[in-house]
């Protein structure tokens, strides 16, 4: 199971290769890549306990990215409307395809066997459970640091970016 880290690393990259540049569009792809973990609060608000609904609700199930998605895009095509102008396929299907991808990345990462401590967040001494929690983020941001950097090499026109 990725970190915040890992999901926000992922998220970035997926916005970075779809054209996201602003810093607005950024945060918004960041939080969305983080979107399926809100079973945390949850949890915490049904009965106190954030770990007691993590990965148990729809969040973390493969609808949940295309409900967001079509969310999105509906959300895309209403501001076009209230913009006064009629909104095309492109306006309502790049976010759309962004946000499911986005979402989408979570629940497959989640799942992924990476070599992480098995130490659940609430057990052991605080400083155990911080340890662990930087070490799980240490390999986040060697795994999909090193996939991003690699996914970010190339532009998207088969030339290299320019830095």
């Amino acid at each position: 199971m990725a970190t915040p880290l890992g999901h926000s690393i992922v998220g970035y990259a997926l916005a970075r290769a779809a054209g996201v540049r602003s810093r607005r569009g950024m945060a918004l792809a960041v939080g969305a890549a983080n979107l399926p973990d809100v079973d945390f609060l949850a949890g915490y608000i049904s009965n106190g306990d954030v770990l007691s609904m993590h990965h148990e609700v729809i969040t973390h199930r493969p609808a949940f990215p295309v409900i967001v998605g079509a969310l999105t895009g509906l959300t895309a095509a209403g501001l076009s409307l209230l913009r006064g102008r009629r909104p095309s396929a492109a306006d309502v299907l790049k976010p759309a395809a962004l946000a499911t991808a986005l979402v989408g990345s979570h629940v497959m990462m989640d799942p992924l066997p990476l070599p992480y401590d098995s130490m659940p967040l609430g057990a052991g001494a605080p400083q155990a459970v911080f340890a662990t929690q930087a070490w799980n983020a240490v390999i986040d941001m060697a795994v999909y640091g090193t996939i991003a950097v690699l996914a970010l090499e190339r532009n998207g026109n088969g030339k290299k970016a320019e830095a």
